[in-house]
């Protein structure tokens, strides 16, 4: 698949799309990550169906800013400069720092099964400006699930990102930033509290 050009409001509007198909009118949206400000633009587009946001360790925008602007300006840096070394703008994550970063709690053959399928981010889901006309005036109740053992960035910058929202609820759980495949037990029953 070409993933050059490719932006968090493509990502968006593709979500937009299935759940259309589906004719869901009625749930709860779910980011991980850089899926936060995916979310929100759902949620700025679909505000009377979506009952809440449930952010983990995810970043959440304000109103005409992009990832870039919330990471740690040294990692900016570096992933402009790894998406700058190739032909379509794609940043791909080296194996040794998914494994010590993102999956440090990995077994062995989890771990090895999971690189064997990373794909390239394309650079415009870091470097677009969200455009949210909602989300903050009208902002559907919130969630933030914090991941103990993430270590993709500092615990502090996730704190600032859950306290943007207006009183979320949130729930501490055991796991790497990539929870789903560490802790996936764990994090399933923290997803049902912030669901709740």
């Amino acid at each position: 698949m070409d993933r050059a050009g490719i932006t968090l409001h493509d990502m968006a509007d593709d979500l937009v799309r299935q759940l259309d198909e589906q004719g869901l009118t009625d749930f709860t949206l779910v980011g991980h990550s850089g899926g936060g400000p995916v979310i929100q633009i759902v949620a700025d587009r679909l505000r009377t169906q979506v009952r809440r946001v449930v952010f983990v360790d995810a970043w959440v925008l304000h109103n005409g800013e992009c990832i870039n602007d919330v990471l740690p300006r040294e990692l900016a840096e570096a992933v402009a400069a790894m998406a700058a070394q190739t032909p379509d703008r794609t940043v791909a994550i080296p194996a040794d720092m998914w494994q010590a970063t993102f999956m440090q709690d990995a077994e062995e053959s989890t771990l090895r099964d999971t690189v064997s399928r990373l794909v390239p981010s394309p650079y415009g889901w870091f470097d677009q400006p969200i455009q949210l006309a909602r989300f903050w005036t009208d902002q559907p109740p919130s969630s933030f699930v914090f991941l103990r053992g993430d270590q993709a960035v500092p615990q502090e910058i996730y704190r600032a990102a859950a306290a943007r929202l207006t009183n979320p609820r949130t729930v501490d759980c055991d796991g790497s930033h990539e929870a789903m495949l560490t802790h996936p037990k764990e994090l399933a029953a923290a997803l049902q509290v912030a669901i709740e």
